[in-house]
């Protein structure tokens, strides 16, 4: 099977991030995509953000509907902090027999050469890249030049996606503020963070997460 790789935080998940993985689903012909919830970033440590089971059920609750997602927590069972590199090497452990497709945003396919090690993640995984506004998608002949790799190495797809500006910190300041959420996330969602009252100030939880989609220190 061909496995679209989709980490985050998802704190919490929104329509936007619905939109992305149905996109790149479509476009690059995968037969699933899974959504990895992030755990322990090693430059996050201090943010604040919702405990980890709790943005794993948001997200199951999002993708309710559509058989081609699912949740996959196991960031949660890996040494920490987590790097992407060790997260593609436990799914390529678990599952030898998938080709999994890491799904990143514009401004990350820039960045991967500053992650750990990530030699490692293009041996395990090809990339669909989302172009972002104000960032210039980068060619597999940069990013090779960048990683002294040969550019056959580099498996890179870009997939245009339409720009959703809707923002999970954004999110989260409006339900702060007792503002509507309706139409940014599912309405599921919406019921789940308005029964556990999630993102109110008095309620915040510190927990430490880790990106799937973000490694740099």
């Amino acid at each position: 099977m061909r496995i679209g790789l989709f980490g985050g935080t998802f704190d919490p998940p929104h329509l936007g991030h619905l939109i992305l993985a149905e996109r790149c689903r479509d476009e690059a012909e995968l037969d699933a995509v899974w959504f990895l919830p992030a755990y322990q970033p090693p430059h996050k440590a201090d943010d604040p953000i919702t405990r980890f089971e709790q943005r794993c059920e948001m997200v199951s609750l999002a993708i309710t509907g559509q058989a081609a997602f699912r949740v996959e927590p196991l960031e949660k069972d890996l040494p920490t902090p987590s790097y992407t590199a060790e997260t593609v090497a436990e799914l390529r452990r678990r599952h030898p027999n998938e080709e999994f497709h890491l799904i990143l945003g514009g401004d990350s396919v820039t960045d991967l050469p500053s992650w750990y090690h990530p030699e490692r993640i293009l041996d395990a995984v090809a990339l669909i890249g989302v172009p972002r506004p104000g960032v210039e998608p980068l060619s597999r002949q940069r990013l090779a030049e960048t990683l002294q790799r040969p550019v056959e190495s580099i498996r890179l797809q870009w997939i245009p996606c339409p720009l959703i500006e809707i923002s999970s910190r954004a999110i989260r300041e409006r339900v702060c503020r007792g503002r509507s959420i309706r139409y940014l996330v599912p309405r599921a969602v919406e019921e789940y963070i308005r029964e556990r009252r999630l993102y109110r100030a008095e309620e915040r939880t510190v927990e430490t997460v880790n990106p799937i989609a973000s490694d740099s220190e």
